[in-house]
């Protein structure tokens, strides 16, 4: 106990005396300091969001124990499911307590009070949502099972915020009548302020299924609760065991290939973004590791200098513990003054890494430093402190007191150890530096790749909007079609407005995949695999709006209507696919044979074949599309596409279509005074969008890489000026000698050039092994290209001659009899 109080007395000493040391030398501080703050700032901000997207439990009670169910074939793909399986399983007494099911694209509500309209984006549950995700209603109650049958009572429960900002929080609000999308609901409860799921959802009414449905229409995204005595690891094989009695129950209800599993709620929420985060962790990590290089050299180099210091100080009695701790409070006074200032950097710098984000991506629109992130920095600086001022200590607590007194002063080289320490430091450097540099380049190269990818279409001044329809009165596909028709006419009459088109999904967005038969072929078997399309129900302008190109026959024109022979325009992808050698033109189908409720009841004649377009994503081939008609959509479909889903309206204007945005809107209230558009958006950005996770990765590990790369260069010329300085007397003497100033050159280019071109091989052999883990993120270039692992290499060499020729420069104009004299 007596020895704590001596210890705390020498910290405060080594502190004081280390700051006073940091002080003296201003230049070395300052480098430390920014070296230090971009490397830690670059780790807290990427861990920040890490932190909140991956490792922050979901805000719900016992969130490990909430799994979403899903179907997946083969290959892993997860999907929706239908009625009869969510009525399947919520009859099942293992591996869930409770079950619920919900629609997962937001359904638009228009709230109207007067004149007043306001867009709330709100979602149609089950009864046993809140109680699956562990929440009671802050106000009232939640949904009871008489509301969420067909046909029951329209209630709905608010948001807080809502309720907050709509209705002044008071607690009358209860039993209160609201019109939402012109039918008159009832608000039975408020949500706690913590709960909004999905995001953005800011009401929740009843989905009110038919539980005992046959219908296999797959639109529901299903969650379970497990019940206490369940282990997270049985769940698979509990699903798997129901998928097969499931469908021994019912053929139709699961494909073959198909199986029931789940997997964590979390989990599948963070699965796109997960890789591209988990990557741009570890290039941050490889960031960091270089600047802790850095500074160790620069250590070292201070160590040297101060060699006859220590020495006395070992003379007087300093033990070599106790001359590590006095060197490594310095390294950690710097480390942690660095962490400081990182921290400052990474809460400036968070906001716009996540407004670089794309909009799919699964990441939150603000990130909070809690206690964790602040742990998490606290500690990277005291690692980063010993990392980079352990080696050095290390050194110079075995220097020789009575040589470095007495040597004398023609020794100004450093020792063979002390040379080997820096040469291997250089090597690290470099190859850390080479794989980040290669990772960054075969990003640069996907993505330039991907932006070349044509997507079908021409996005160029196109104006979206979303218009959410209410059930009433266009349920009725009639109604419908007069509506889009004033509409679109009335657009078509502003100036700069060049085609205006209607659709129920944009190309980039989750659509509707059904399966079709050929009329002129045997029959086919409705759950084999094969005949599985795009359905895109659209409007005759949707195609001049997006300049989607004829090939052959027709579009679809004002006759293509309810009640006229039904009609399909495929692509060139379908025609290729399905009729390969043969001319669609004039071929009879039916679409939807798996969901008789959803299917054809005549069959439809192929009148056109257009161009392909990316609907999905501009990587890989265009799927096969089928565009019908939006008043030939059958009844259940058409009922259901505008219950669950707004519709998209397509603006080709001459100018900015954004500039448009108010007349557009004042045209479509004019057509219907109670509808509101929302979604504002251009086509550019939609595709843009589609590429956004590719173009974050791509940018960010582009920034990492010219930080690694300005490090690279910044410690080679820092190790490079010392052992110049250190060798300025030999270079001197071969000078007076006869040594011509190019053998100078070369002789400094030579020393700092071998440990980089080491460095180099060493970093290209990790980069065979580490670029694999890019795979995901990359689009049509190998892990191994031949360009990346080329050209990143020639970079770093080039700048690193760059760093060292101004030295060598420096080293052979020295004038021998000056250097001398000195001596």
């Amino acid at each position: 106990m007596a020895e704590r109080p001596h210890l705390i007395a020498e910290l405060k000493e080594d502190l004081r005396f280390a700051a006073r040391l940091l002080r003296k030398t201003p230049g070395f501080t300052a480098t430390a300091l920014l070296t230090l703050a971009l490397a830690i700032g670059a780790n807290t901000a990427i861990f920040s969001v890490v932190n909140q997207v991956l490792l922050r439990p979901l805000p719900f009670p016992e969130p490990e124990r909430i799994f979403r169910v899903v179907r997946r074939d083969p290959n892993g793909i997860v999907t929706l499911l239908s009625v009869p399986q969510y009525a399947f399983l919520s009859g099942q007494p293992q591996p869930f307590s409770r079950m619920a099911a919900f629609r997962p694209i937001l359904s638009g509500f228009i709230l109207s009070e007067g004149e007043l309209l306001e867009y709330l984006p709100g979602v149609r549950v089950t009864q046993s949502f809140f109680e699956v995700l562990g929440f009671s209603p802050a106000l009232g109650r939640g949904l009871l099972p008489e509301e969420d049958a067909p046909g029951g009572p329209l209630v709905v429960v608010l948001s807080h915020e809502l309720w907050q900002r709509r209705f002044g929080g008071s607690r009358d609000v209860l039993g209160r009548s609201i019109t939402l999308n012109r039918q008159a609901y009832t608000i039975v409860g408020v949500a706690p302020p913590t709960f909004q799921f999905p995001e953005d959802a800011q009401l929740w009414t009843p989905l009110q299924l038919d539980m005992t449905s046959t219908e296999d229409a797959h639109y529901l995204a299903v969650l379970g609760r497990l019940r206490p005595e369940v282990e997270p690891t049985r769940v698979s094989s509990l699903l798997a065991a129901q998928s097969e009695q499931l469908r021994a129950l019912r053929q139709a209800s699961l494909r073959p290939n198909l199986r029931l599993d789940a997997s964590e709620l979390q989990s599948l929420q963070t699965q796109a973004t997960r890789p591209a985060l988990l990557v741009l962790l570890g290039a941050v990590v490889l960031v960091l590791l270089i600047a802790c290089v850095n500074l160790a050299n620069l250590q070292l180099a201070r160590a040297a200098s101060r060699e006859r210091e220590l020495a006395v100080r070992i003379a007087l009695g300093a033990s070599p513990p106790r001359i590590v701790r006095q060197l490594l409070s310095e390294s950690l006074l710097l480390a942690g003054a660095g962490g400081l200032l990182g921290l400052l950097l990474a809460i400036g710098s968070v906001p716009a890494l996540l407004a670089l984000a794309p909009g799919r991506a699964t990441l939150p629109k603000t990130v909070s430093l809690d206690s964790t992130v602040l742990a998490f920095t606290l500690g990277l600086s005291v690692l980063t402190g010993l990392l980079f001022g352990l080696l050095p200590a290390w050194q110079a607590s075995r220097v020789a007191p009575h040589g470095s007194l007495h040597a004398s002063a023609w020794r100004t080289t450093p020792g063979p150890v002390q040379r080997r320490t820096r040469w291997w430091l250089v090597v690290s450097e470099v190859a850390l530096a080479i794989i980040l540099l290669i990772g960054a380049a075969l990003l640069v190269k996907s993505f330039a790749l991907l932006r070349r990818v044509e997507p079908g279409i021409d996005p160029r001044n196109v104006l979206t909007l979303k218009v959410s329809l209410p059930e009433v009165p266009y349920a009725n596909p009639e109604t419908l079609e007069s509506f889009i028709r004033r509409a679109e006419e009335r657009l078509r009459t502003l100036p700069g407005v060049e085609a205006a088109g209607c659709a129920l999904t944009l190309p980039f967005e989750i659509g509707i995949r059904l399966a079709f038969t050929h009329e002129d072929r045997p029959p086919e078997d409705p759950l084999a695999e094969g005949n599985i399309i795009l359905y895109r129900p659209v409007t005759r302008g949707y195609f001049e709006a997006l300049k989607i190109g004829l090939v052959r026959g027709r579009l679809l024109d004002d006759q293509d209507r309810h009640g006229s022979p039904s009609v399909v325009v495929i692509n060139e992808s379908a025609a290729r696919r399905y009729w390969p050698g043969e001319d669609p033109l004039g071929k009879r189908i039916r679409i939807g044979v798996r969901v008789p409720p959803l299917a054809d009841t005549k069959p439809r004649e192929i009148i056109g074949i257009v161009r392909d377009v990316h609907e999905e994503a501009l990587q890989g081939e265009p799927p096969p599309i089928f565009y019908i008609p939006m008043g030939q959509m059958p009844p259940q479909l058409h009922i259901r596409s505008i219950r669950l889903r707004p519709q998209s309206l397509l603006v080709r204007t001459s100018e900015d279509p954004l500039l448009m945005t108010t007349e557009v809107q004042r045209e479509l209230q004019a057509a219907d005074p109670l509808l509101l558009a929302t979604g504002v958006s251009t086509m550019e950005e939609i595709v843009s969008g589609s590429f956004g996770l590719q173009r974050f990765s791509t940018l960010l590990m582009g920034l990492l890489a010219g930080l690694a790369l300005l490090l690279a260069a910044v410690g080679i010329y820092g190790v490079l000026s010392y052992l110049v300085s250190q060798r300025i007397q030999e270079l001197s003497v071969r000078l007076a000698l006869g040594a011509t100033p190019g053998q100078v050159v070369w002789l400094v280019l030579r020393q700092g050039m071998v440990p980089v071109m080491v460095g180099v091989v060493v970093g290209v052999a990790g980069a065979f092994g580490l670029t694999r883990l890019l795979a995901h993120l990359l689009y049509s270039v190998s892990t191994l290209d031949p360009a990346a692992f080329v050209a990143a290499p020639l970079v770093l060499v080039g700048v690193a001659l760059a760093a060292m020729l101004p030295l060598a420069w420096r080293a052979s104009r020295v004038n021998p009899m000056v250097a001398l004299r000195t001596e």
